[in-house]
């Protein structure tokens, strides 16, 4: 009989020993296991959502080929020539004195090499090995560096600052300095330190044919500030902390009216001639423009700081623009026309015959 209780209870012990050890398992291991993975599939799928953004945003190649196409050329001769005439492009659109401006380059360009490369990142092991490639410590660009010094009205000076910061081939305006010239601070001697972009390795494939003749270099086109620089610059020239304080308003001397003269009756009453438009406020502050563009002239009024950018048809006070030249405006006024140099104002006009 024990015999039998003893067969009987052993599998009874065994089948309740595996339940429970099951029950165990299910308890901890299997939901900890359900668990996790949960969180694996959650993590697969914020991943793919990821690739699939960064698959659907532009290629690095394709930024570095905007970036490039902002620069002046692919080498150092081709960059040197245009970086040239582009500032001297600048300082007369800006309405520098022609003859005054010099545009000095400084030194050969300037290796620009990533970061990490120049910190003391070398000094880590970790970081030797990533170091080492060539693409790690190779220069990432080249930075050419001009200094423009020149002359010009308040106006000038500030429009050629907001003109350098307009243009994409102009990388950084590093520093710049003004200095009166008179006591009036009417005109400034500007010096601006600006530096453009080489980017060697971006260049396109060279073309197969080795007799094709050399595409000429050409200025770069001068680009036209914003509505947000035009106000910025009129704002500044309005305030111009260099200026002398105005002279204090003459003393009006009020008299006693004399009584003894009294008007006729139905005299028709004197009406007082309007007085003559402001033509002395208004300045030619700048010429630019293109043949896609057409040309434009710069108008600045001196008293409230207001600038304005004419295109042909377009005018200030009655004075119409007709044509822009390289050194001149043409305005119509009533029937006939006149010529207006860069910094003078309507008031300054010669007739055109």
């Amino acid at each position: 009989m024990k015999s039998l209780h003893k067969a009987v209870l052993v599998p009874l012990l065994a089948v309740l020993f595996v339940a429970v050890g099951g029950l165990g398992y299910f308890l901890h291991f299997y939901r900890y296991k359900a668990k996790l993975d949960g969180q694996q599939a959650t993590s697969e799928t914020a991943v793919d959502q990821f690739r699939e953004w960064l698959e659907s945003r532009p290629s690095t190649d394709e930024k570095l080929r905007e970036i490039a196409a902002t620069t002046l050329g692919f080498s150092s001769e081709v960059v040197d020539t245009r970086f040239r005439s582009g500032l001297s492009r600048l300082a007369l659109t800006a309405g520098l004195i022609e003859g005054d401006t010099v545009i000095t380059p400084r030194g050969a360009p300037t290796a620009v090499k990533n970061p990490t490369a120049e910190s003391r990142a070398g000094s880590i092991a970790e970081f030797r090995d990533y170091l080492a490639n060539e693409s790690i410590s190779a220069p990432d660009l080249y930075l050419m560096e001009a200094t423009i010094k020149g002359s010009g009205s308040f106006d000038a000076v500030t429009r050629l600052l907001a003109l350098a910061q307009t243009q994409p081939w102009i990388w950084s305006v590093k520093s710049f300095t003004l200095k009166p010239q008179d006591d009036e601070a009417r005109m400034f001697e500007i010096t601006a330190t600006v530096t453009t972009a080489l980017l060697p390795d971006l260049a396109p494939p060279a073309p197969e044919s080795g007799d094709a003749p050399k595409p000429a270099i050409e200025a770069p086109e001068i680009k036209d500030p914003g509505a947000d620089y035009i106000l910025a610059v009129g704002s500044i020239v309005k305030r111009n902390v260099f200026a002398p304080p105005p002279p204090p308003p003459p003393e009006i001397q009020v008299t006693q009216a004399s009584t003894d003269v009294i008007p006729s009756e139905g005299a028709d009453p004197v009406t007082p001639p309007a007085p003559p438009p402001a033509y002395h406020e208004w300045r030619l502050t700048g010429l630019s423009g293109s043949p896609t563009q057409g040309r434009l002239a710069w108008m600045l009024n001196t008293r409230t700081g207001t600038a304005r950018l004419l295109r042909p048809g377009e005018g200030v006070l009655d004075a119409v623009l007709v044509d822009a030249e390289a050194e001149r405006a043409v305005f119509k006024i009533g029937d006939a026309r006149y010529a207006l140099a860069l910094n003078e104002t309507l008031a300054d006009r010669h007739r055109v015959e």
